[in-house]
């Protein structure tokens, strides 16, 4: 009797590799041999056919024409900035309130060309972004406290941001209680100057804190527009 538990390895059984089943004479039964037939050889990839390497690169400059033309052409083409950041384009006139109501506020994105010397912006970015014109007694971030315009007929000057800052450090602030104000100037390119631009501006900005007063009595203008040098 066979006392091997099941499951253990039987050297005679037919799925055994290896070892054939014998018959009962002794001899050995070869019907039960498994066969495996030999492994086919490894055909090489076929290489890339010329005209599917073509249509790939036909594909790849359309990709590249297409960001060329909806990507680098409108940058490139984007109206000229001066020295501050600001667009320099001819835009709409923007109303302004004669009577403000509760809020104070006497005109909304209002673009940089467009604020009047003395006026109080809140809303406010930058010196070359639209910002909201309130009345000085409300909370605000930012004053237009001066403005000079430079000869219309002079060349630009090689120094013209020592100019610039050179105007705007004759303009004498009051103290703010509520905020520590920094002075930011914009003043022209040398782009933007051969396209017209003469308008340096002075900006007294609150940098930590709010206004809530006026910090001129007067703000500066100084019109030299039609001014000839001489010689």
């Amino acid at each position: 009797m066979d006392t091997r538990p099941e499951g253990s390895p039987n050297e005679s059984r037919p799925d055994s590799p290896g070892t054939p089943e014998t018959s009962d004479d002794g001899a050995p039964d070869e019907r039960y041999v498994p066969y495996l037939p030999p492994r086919p050889a490894e055909e090489p990839a076929p290489a890339a056919s010329p005209i599917r390497r073509g249509w790939w690169i036909a594909a790849t400059a359309v990709v590249v024409l297409a960001l060329v033309v909806f990507v680098l052409v409108p940058l490139l083409s984007s109206p000229r900035e001066d020295g501050s950041g600001e667009t320099v384009e001819s835009t709409p006139a923007v109303s302004r309130n004669a009577e403000p109501g509760l809020d104070g506020i006497v005109a909304r994105e209002v673009p940089p060309v467009q604020v009047q010397p003395g006026d109080c912006l809140t809303d406010f970015d930058s010196v070359g972004e639209p910002s909201t014109v309130v009345e000085c007694t409300r909370d605000h971030e930012a004053q237009l406290v001066g403005r000079k315009l430079w000869p219309t007929a002079r060349a630009f000057p090689e120094d013209m941001r020592a100019d610039a800052e050179r105007f705007c450090a004759t303009i004498e602030l009051a103290s703010a209680e509520n905020a520590q104000v920094i002075v930011e100037i914009s003043h022209p390119a040398e782009g933007t100057w051969a396209e017209g631009d003469r308008r340096v501006d002075c900006l007294a900005v609150a940098h930590e804190g709010t206004l809530d007063t006026s910090l001129v009595a007067e703000p500066a203008f100084e019109d030299w527009t039609d001014h000839v040098d001489e010689g």
